[in-house]
């Protein structure tokens, strides 16, 4: 859920030598008013009650999201982490324990739907950390099947980053956190990197180059599946710099968010010739042009990096985990969750294409199952998707898809 319940802020910052590209950075609506002083909610927490601190715990991994336990008013609770997002809960928590509104806000989502929300308080205890007084954005989740799935009862959001070092370890499907940085693994040959954050609710940025002509910055968003999403400003940039590789179109809607399925739209994914976070050299990489500003870098990295976050430093420690490429073959097509299991968007010139599948198409089972929408029925569709192969039907067709390697 990148970049929920968050605005674009006025404030253009130019970052190209030649001034092409341009990023614009996020905040809570809530403190962009005449008022200079921060809201009480803001420098009230969240805090650690005690220093030092450190856990680790287990995580589950969902389509690229990580859930993890968290302990809230006395039971244990489904969250999800996302840098992207701040920190919120779903209502119906709010009102079991009577949790007292402390502000209003109103911001944008991903996808740019405007969202109203209620901001509380609440103490919670993380792998036997107890943190207080963190401000969560409180938004109805249960309310359907997609939110009730990928953010569970809450987000523990980048609010929570100034607090230590977080550490993001898919191989071994764990979420570390410690306040000595230096006791986390994975660190002796980690490529150290510069992260920078703004505003509330600190959300991570780093420094981006495409060529020496053509830099930017980009956010960390572990709610966004995507190794790399492009803004338009950063794209318009690279291509004036010459930076853009091969380019295809597609068709469809570019994803889900709390406001719903995104509608349908003109899509186009391309190849940077050449992309390095920070120092951190990573090459060819294929990304996808997103409709708002900044550049995401997403969890797919997590599949090649060990991420640790030190916010307090202002450092990040990216260290080799997986030896694959960055680019891997697939089908060519994504899911849409919106009352049915459906096509959400397709590209030219992959097997998704060449077996006649459209965006919008209601699917009736997937490898031979009925593609019901209900939890069971999208987690087998989830997994359907990772497979080498594919079978789909609907109503008047059917195709069995094989993962080719059709971009770039």
């Amino acid at each position: 859920m990148p970049s929920t319940i968050c605005r674009l802020n006025a404030l253009n910052r130019p970052l190209m030598q030649r001034g092409l590209l341009m990023l614009v950075l996020l905040t809570i609506t809530a403190l962009a008013t005449a008022n200079p002083a921060p809201p009480a909610w803001v420098t009230e927490g969240p805090k650690l009650a005690e220093a030092p601190a450190a856990f680790e715990l287990p995580a589950e991994i969902l389509a690229t999201k990580w859930f993890v336990e968290v302990e809230l008013g006395g039971k244990p609770r489904r969250f999800v982490f996302d840098t992207g997002s701040p920190s919120m809960i779903d209502r119906s928590i709010v009102e079991e324990l009577g949790l007292e509104v402390v502000a209003t806000n109103q911001g944008r989502d991903g996808q740019g739907v405007i969202i109203e929300t209620q901001i509380v308080q609440a103490d919670m205890r993380i792998g036997g950390v107890t943190i207080i007084k963190v401000p969560m954005m409180a938004a109805d989740f249960s309310a359907s099947l997609p939110t009730r799935m990928f953010v569970g009862d809450g987000v523990l959001g980048s609010d929570l980053l100034p607090l230590g070092a977080w550490q993001l370890d898919l191989e071994q499907a764990m979420l570390r956190f410690n306040t000595e940085r230096d006791a986390l693994p994975h660190l002796e040959n980690a490529e150290q990197l510069t992260l920078h954050q703004f505003g509330y609710p600190f959300m991570p940025l780093f420094d981006v180059h495409f060529s020496k002509d053509a830099r930017s910055m980009a956010m960390f968003d572990t709610g966004s599946s995507a190794l790399f999403s492009i803004s338009p400003q950063d794209y318009g940039g690279v291509r004036q710099a010459s930076g853009i590789g091969k380019t295809v179109s597609g068709f469809g809607s570019p994803g889900g968010s709390l406001g719903g399925q995104a509608p349908e739209t003109e899509l186009l994914r391309m190849a940077l010739d050449s992309l390095s976070i920070d120092e951190l050299v990573l090459g060819q990489v294929v990304t996808t042009r997103r409709a708002l500003a900044p550049s995401l870098i997403g969890a797919s990295l997590l599949e090649h990096y060990v991420v640790t976050l030190d916010a307090p430093s202002g450092r990040a420690f990216f260290t080799a985990a997986a030896d694959k490429p960055l680019t891997t073959p697939s089908f060519g097509f994504s899911l849409a969750l919106d009352g049915a299991l459906s096509i959400g968007a397709v590209w030219e010139g992959s097997p998704a294409a060449a077996a006649g599948l459209d965006a919008g198409t209601v699917l009736t089972a997937i490898n031979g199952t009925e593609a019901a929408f209900t939890e069971d029925g999208v987690r087998h569709a989830l997994a359907a998707m990772e497979g080498e192969t594919i079978a789909l039907t609907w109503d008047g067709g059917a195709a069995e898809l094989t993962r080719e390697a059709w971009f770039p």
